[in-house]
């Protein structure tokens, strides 16, 4: 699996003149330590904190520890198949750290219900519709919180969630796995699983940009299209999301959603334009995480790459770099979230 940490903007040139970096610094003068820092460094370290990849270890390898240092990747993403039990998963986050970079961003998709990798996590049977029924804010908040402290304590810090996805009707491939159809009661969910997992110490990845719940196919198997215009979407879709924002969510992870309404050419997860929605029209200043790009609906444009990490992550991981145009506010933002939060 292999996840890129933002949307691609203008290319940088390596060396930039000091006029440009000051430039930067102005305008995001809440980035201005970690520029200076970006900006030292090569193209392969900036290539390195846009992306998150999936390991296929249980017990850390020494040749995976070299790729991972030799690429300066910034984070990982773990699976089923890289847990077995409490000791065994501590000690995998504990030796990434140690040995890769001890501010490594370490995440897992574990929504609970459908969607959950860790089979002792206790809370994995409750799901987001469940949470959503109960119509208790309380509630939510307390499920996220423990679930997020479990995480903490596992050595995770970056959860995929929560879903801020607003499903149409029951036949939406995402209605279990949201909180509900109704988008105020998504909102209140939304709001307090983030200020839960904020409590708790761990980092939001708010998702799927720009809303799944229209949808009836999984962006897994081929792209979803919303035919929507900005304006609806705002009105329903974008609401929750527009909370999280709101809230200080760290990240949002795009999905390969078509829209002709935004973009008629690219999916989402690609496209200048739903980044630009986010930063100027929503005031988003955090991270912009793709979903997976390892999916069969894969992306063959801006980064045109495919990497399987369950059965050659060796051979493919250096070439799916040599696409990744790094720019500096990008690899900030990343570096920002990383020192801060980690």
């Amino acid at each position: 699996m292999a996840y890129l940490l933002i949307l691609a903007q203008k290319k940088d040139s390596i060396t930039e003149d000091e006029k440009y970096i000051l430039e930067l610094k102005k305008k995001y003068s809440y980035l201005s330590n970690y520029i200076d820092e970006v900006n030292s460094m090569s193209i392969e370290e900036r290539r390195g904190l846009l992306t998150m990849v999936g390991i296929t270890d249980t017990v850390l390898s020494k040749e995976t520890i070299k790729t991972l240092k030799d690429n300066h990747v910034s984070g990982v993403i773990l699976f089923n198949y890289n847990i077995v039990d409490e000791e065994q998963l501590k000690k995998l986050t504990s030796d990434l750290k140690k040995y890769v970079n001890k501010n490594m961003l370490i995440s897992i998709d574990e929504e609970g219900g459908e969607v959950f990798r860790i089979p002792f996590d206790k809370y994995k049977d409750i799901s987001a519709k469940m949470i959503g029924d109960s119509n208790s804010i309380e509630y939510a908040y307390n499920i996220a919180y423990n679930k997020a402290k479990f995480l903490k304590d596992m050595g995770i810090n970056m959860i995929l969630g929560p879903l801020c996805d607003v499903p149409s009707n029951k036949d939406s491939y995402i209605y279990n796995r949201s909180f509900s159809t109704n988008v105020e009661m998504v909102s209140k969910m939304v709001e307090a699983t983030i200020k839960a997992q904020k409590d708790a110490g761990i980092i939001s990845v708010v998702k799927h940009f720009p809303g799944h719940g229209d949808t009836a196919v999984n962006s897994h198997s081929e792209f979803p299209i919303i035919d929507k215009t900005l304006e609806e979407l705002k009105n329903k879709e974008l609401i929750p999301f527009q909370k999280a924002i709101d809230l200080g969510a760290e990240m949002v992870l795009v999905s390969h959603i078509k829209n002709k309404y935004i973009d008629d050419t690219l999916p989402a997860s690609m496209s200048e334009k739903y980044r630009k929605l986010l930063e100027e029209d929503m005031g988003f200043k955090g991270v912009i995480i793709t979903d997976d790009l390892v999916m069969t609906g894969k992306i063959e444009s801006t980064i045109n790459y495919g990497i399987n990490l369950t059965s050659n992550i060796y051979k493919n991981v250096k070439e799916m770099f040599r696409n990744i145009e790094p720019d500096i506010i990008s690899c900030a933002k990343v570096l920002k979230i990383m020192r801060e939060n980690t």
